[in-house]
């Protein structure tokens, strides 16, 4: 991917997928994510990773600590998910997740885990 002069990279945002889990009767955000520059081109956005490979590749990783234990137990479609892009046509990055998680607490954190910049970021 090349370095788009669009995208302010000061704040390190990131594009991804992510689940919203309960691990030890704790709700987390498990997510996949790299930098803008590290993405996959798809038409005018830039994306990552896919929700099934990515929990496939957890459920049969070897080494331990595991990212999460959540995969050994359920699938991937069993939780809320969704994932982060950036739209380079209109210069902003859009949030698509289940609406369990788009609550007021849900966006706050997300906004955070992806670095993402407020004035640059709508949610689906």
């Amino acid at each position: 991917m090349m370095n788009d002069p669009n995208i302010n990279t000061s704040f390190s945002p990131k594009i991804g997928i992510f689940w919203l889990i309960m691990e030890n009767g704790v709700p987390r955000f498990l997510t996949d994510m790299v930098s803008v520059d590290e993405g996959e081109q798809y038409g005018d956005s830039v994306t990552w990773s896919g929700h099934y490979d990515f929990w496939e590749k957890i459920r049969t990783q070897k080494k331990t600590p595991l990212v999460s234990r959540v995969p050994l137990w359920s699938e991937y479609e069993e939780w809320p998910r969704g994932r982060v892009i950036f739209n380079k046509k209109h210069n902003h990055f859009v949030v698509y997740a289940d609406k369990k998680i788009l609550t007021e607490t849900g966006k706050q954190e997300l906004t955070s885990t992806f670095s993402l910049p407020d004035n640059q970021t709508i949610f689906k």
